[in-house]
């Protein structure tokens, strides 16, 4: 089953709780209004580099995962193509504490700018204002942290993202049905976003029977995925919110166990795994976001506050989502 008229193709824009700029590409709407003004008060503490000296720019994610790769590889070409010296810390797992300790490092090296994307919301609050006391440009992508000093957030409107999501499965299910949503990290905000997001859309004869947890662990996710299935044999469908649910999923329906099961897949994300289940008829949609995107503006925005006093209009920066089906697998972009 493909998605039909405007589902497809569709970047998550249009009506999250804040108001993003875009950054304009294919697929992408046009600008909504910005609900988070830039707050140039935030830079007064920064150390610019306007002499020519080098310049360091650190990006830290969640943890090891396929789906921050691309970001790595944005943002070293980015890098490159801008003469600034870059480094990746990523954690091994989803550890709030030990990410904590990763940034914390990278404050003592004196480097220019942070991007984090935080585990948890709250857990890095205290060291991202720190960092911004002590000079260092600190920003957000992939997921926010709203309630610290952060100067900037670069990434998915993830509530909208969610909605876009909701639609699509209302719209793969005649708009009844019962469904499980598999996320990665309970405490992440931005998949809290997107759940939130796919409730408020699917509409009022659609059911989530259960939410559960991976961790973002893929081994996890494979017996997360068959819990879900052998305690709801009556599902629907299965919205995805994160990376790892997709993959985990797509792999356990076709055990045999599960051979006769019907069921509407909607995932999120593209790796190669999700990919090949919608070419086979396994899943039937991903939502597809812009990780290259997310590494290259976390690098050119850094570099242009940092050496150009750049003050952007708006402090929420959505790359945008592309709903992926069989009918455009092989001619998005991200």
């Amino acid at each position: 089953t493909l998605v039909s008229g405007a589902a497809a193709g569709v970047a998550a824009t249009a009506f999250g709780s804040r108001r993003f700029a875009v950054y304009a590409q294919d697929a992408t709407p046009e600008a909504a209004a910005c609900g988070e003004p830039f707050d140039a008060e935030l830079l007064s503490t920064v150390n610019m580099v306007t002499d020519g000296s080098p310049i360091t720019v650190a990006i830290v994610p969640k943890l090891v995962h396929p789906f921050f790769e691309d970001t790595r590889i944005g943002a070293e070409e980015e890098a490159a193509a801008l003469g600034v010296t870059f480094e990746w810390q990523a954690p091994q797992t989803g550890d709030a504490a030990l990410q904590v300790r990763m940034i914390e490092d990278l404050i003592t090296k004196q480097v220019n700018a942070i991007v984090i994307s935080p585990n948890e919301p709250t857990s890095v609050v205290d060291v991202i204002n720190s960092g911004l006391e002590q000079g260092i440009l600190m920003m957000t992508f992939d997921s926010d942290s709203p309630d610290s000093n952060r100067v900037m957030y670069i990434g998915t409107d993830n509530k909208t993202a969610g909605k876009v999501q909701g639609e699509t499965m209302r719209e793969a299910l005649g708009g009844s049905g019962k469904v499980g949503i598999i996320t990665g990290g309970l405490g992440a905000l931005n998949l809290n976003e997107r759940i939130e997001g796919f409730r408020e859309t699917i509409g009022s004869d659609i059911e989530v029977v259960e939410v559960v947890a991976t961790d973002d662990d893929l081994q996890k996710g494979l017996g997360v995925s068959e819990a879900l299935l052998r305690a709801h044999p009556d599902l629907n469908g299965v919205a995805c919110v994160s990376a790892t649910g997709g993959p985990t999923l797509a792999q356990v329906i076709q055990g045999q166990e599960f051979a006769d099961r019907e069921l509407t897949i909607v995932a999120f994300d593209d790796l190669r795994e999700v990919l090949d289940a919608i070419e086979a008829g396994i899943i039937y949609a991903t939502m597809v976001q812009r990780p290259v995107q997310m590494g290259k503006l976390s690098i050119s925005e850094s570099y242009k506050v940092l050496t150009e006093g750049y003050v952007p209009e708006c402090a929420l920066l959505d790359t945008g989502v592309t709903v992926v089906t069989a009918e455009n697998l092989t001619t998005y972009t991200k």
